[in-house]
């Protein structure tokens, strides 16, 4: 199995690197999503922004809720290609522990997004699948 069968395509959020702050707070909480890639105007993929980073980065420091995402956005990404195989998607996670994995073609564009639940459902099953989802749960804030 291959990265592009199990990313997440549709209905895929992503802002611009002037995007304020809390415009992604608010899509993040809109979607029920942890991220946001930030791309430019052709798709291209330039970073990413997690609820953790808008934490640490923007409201620990008590910086404003406008800083756009340029300033707090992880630049440096791990990514995979839509032909990556499931086990070169699964070392990538591991390595950088990383738990939503950008997927783009040769010119960066991004495709779409592999998130740790659809990785462990595609390679360990409905149980294995179901326990990830229930940790997610938990450690997401209501």
């Amino acid at each position: 199995m291959k990265a592009k069968e199990i990313m997440k395509a549709e209905h895929l959020q992503v802002c611009s690197d002037e995007t304020d702050c809390r415009h992604i707070a608010q899509l993040m909480a809109d979607n029920n999503v942890g991220a946001i890639p930030i791309c430019d105007a052709a798709g291209k993929l330039e970073g990413i922004i997690t609820d953790r980073d808008i934490v640490c980065r923007i409201v620990g420091p008590g910086k404003s809720y406008e800083t756009p995402a340029k300033d707090i956005m992880s630049g440096d990404l791990h990514t995979c290609s839509p032909d990556a195989s499931l086990k070169d998607v699964e070392a990538t996670m591991r390595k950088f522990q990383i738990r939503r994995l950008p997927v783009v073609d040769a010119d960066l564009r991004l495709l779409g997004v592999i998130a740790l639940a659809d990785l462990v459902a595609a390679l360990h099953g409905k149980k294995e699948h179901e326990l990830i989802t229930v940790l997610e749960a938990v450690a997401m804030p209501q």
